[in-house]
């Protein structure tokens, strides 16, 4: 009886951690390059049950009662969501494989594929938070049009219309981005899982191109989310009412008299 009651818990703590992540996606739907997460079960430890009351199986075979289940992972799921037109000059987009690459406060690297870019007070082209994109790039004084090509050349215009090229604009990529660590507001740490850094040109060996004026939507599609609520709220009703027929014969087994 204890086991059903802790099985039927795990599977409601299992679809609680689903509906949480149903609800974050839904949540980021309109959040810039914002990655669907996808969270993943598997089943508890297997124990034998006892012949005695047991059902009649062929000789040395014994039932096996499962403990529920537990979340195991939780990871972004990469694929490229649409791209959308801003007008503005700082907006980069990469269509296809590729990350930008920004420095965080603590000197620290993070990736990301939110291109909605700004000038600071010193000219650099830093994030919405204010991390500095890498390699830097720094605008000189003067610059009045921005313009980057799609193999990442980033040029400036003086009034004079001179033009200056800055810092080639590098993306990133790895072999399993599935195993990045979120950081929050679109930003990622390298791990082990991920593998190894891969640093290459926009638009060559594999690597997106750079949309200038464009940013990533997010690619949260709210029809299958909806459907995945509905699901996930079911298989909750079901394991609360296992938790419930559990602890009703639980309790009639203690009101029994001789």
């Amino acid at each position: 009886m204890i086991g059903s009651l802790r099985s039927s818990a795990s599977g409601i703590n299992a679809q609680q951690a689903r509906l949480d992540t149903t609800a974050n996606n839904m949540s980021g739907l309109n959040a810039d390059s914002y990655k669907r997460q996808r969270a993943s079960f598997s089943d508890l430890l297997y124990s034998k049950i006892s012949d005695s009351g047991g059902p009649v199986l062929p000789p040395g075979e014994k039932p096996l009662q499962g403990s529920g289940s537990r979340e195991v992972l939780n990871k972004a799921d990469f694929d490229q969501g649409d791209l959308r037109e801003t007008g503005r000059e700082t907006d980069l987009a990469i269509s296809g494989r590729g990350f930008f690459k920004v420095l965080l406060p603590d000197g620290s690297t993070a990736y990301t594929r939110n291109g909605n870019f700004n000038i600071n007070a010193g000219k650099e082209l830093v994030t919405q938070d204010g991390d500095r994109f890498y390699p830097e790039i720094v605008l000189p004084e003067g610059s009045r049009e921005i313009t980057v090509d799609k193999n990442g050349k980033f040029r400036v215009r003086d009034a004079e219309g001179n033009i200056t090229d800055l810092t080639d604009i590098t993306i990133y990529s790895f072999v399993n981005p599935n195993g990045l660590r979120s950081l929050g507001k679109s930003l990622y740490a390298a791990t082990d899982a991920a593998g190894p850094e891969e640093e290459g040109t926009p638009g060559e060996g594999g690597f997106g191109e750079v949309i200038q004026k464009n940013l990533e939507s997010s690619n949260v599609d709210l029809a299958s989310e909806m459907a995945d609520m509905m699901e996930t709220q079911r298989n909750y009703q079901m394991n609360a009412r296992a938790l419930k027929m559990a602890d009703d014969m639980w309790g009639i087994a203690n009101n029994l008299r001789k």
